[in-house]
This record gives structure tokens, sequence and C-alpha cells, in this order.
């Protein structure tokens, strides 16, 4: 298996979340899940600080999921899994603390895990380029207009 980043969450998340959450469903049939915390969705203030005067202050509510889970697949030994995700859909942060545990520790799916983590950077990187020629289209160049008040000033 390739070395996996911290983009994996932004990967599964480009799909839409039934598939996620059908896909641990699927992969963890026969095992024990617990919890190690009880999974929580509700939402959470986001906090930036401001660049002039450095002083923290709120930007907004945001919905957050996270969840905790330990995996017995039968052999006696306990994965763990976790995932935090800016979510309100039920059971989402549960799937993907699952995926978690069956990635990192190349438990059986792990494959399909990471495929659909291949597809999720995919669809990822299409967004990206979308916003990056978005973003270039926008460009405003304020040389000109110094050119224009020079001209007008002659």
């Amino acid at each position: 298996m390739e070395q996996v980043d911290n983009q994996w969450l932004r990967a599964l998340t480009a799909h839409a979340p039934e598939i996620v959450i059908q896909l641990a469903a699927r992969l963890t049939q026969g095992w024990q899940i617990s919890y190690e915390t009880i999974p929580q969705t509700g939402l959470s203030l986001l906090q930036l600080q401001d660049s002039v005067f450095h002083e923290p202050y709120y930007l907004g509510e945001i919905p957050l999921s996270t969840a905790w889970v330990k995996l017995n697949i039968g052999n006696g030994q306990n994965y763990q899994g976790a995932a935090q995700v800016m979510s309100d859909v039920p059971n989402l942060a549960t799937s993907l603390a699952i995926c978690d545990a069956i990635l990192m520790n190349q438990l059986e799916g792990w494959q399909e895990v990471a495929d659909l983590m291949a597809r999720g950077m995919v669809i990822r990187q299409e967004e990206d380029n979308l916003r990056g020629a978005m973003l270039a289209k926008t460009k405003v160049d304020f040389s000109l207009l110094n050119q224009e008040e020079s001209d007008a000033a002659s």
C-alpha cells in the first residue's frame, strides 16, 4: 500500500455519504464494533484570528461529527480508528472512523477503501482545477487603473 497522507478524509468525503456508510457496513459484517467515545454530531464554533490585531473572533457555527471506534474482527486483535468531519449526516463520522481503522491496519477490505479514496482524490483534483480556473478568470490587474489615471492627467 502506498503511504497514506492526511488527505484520506478529504478523498472519502468527496463521495456521497451513503456510499461511505454502505461500504463501512458491508466491510464490517460479522465484526464487533465498539465505541471508545460516544459518536457525537452537533455544531462547533469556528474561531479565527484577526490579521491586524491578532485577536480571536468567531466566524460562525459549523456542523461537526466525531467518532472513535474499536473493531474486533474475531482474531482476538482490536483495531482503532477515528474521524472528525464537518458534516451533520448521522453515522458518517462512525463510517469514516471504521474506514480509518481498516485502511491504516490493512484489514480485510482495505483495498476497497483505498480504491474509493483514489477515486475521491480524482474528484477533489477536478474540483481544485475548476476552482483554480474560476479564480484565474476573476483575477484583477490593478496596475491598469494607474495607467488610466496617468492618461487622464496628461
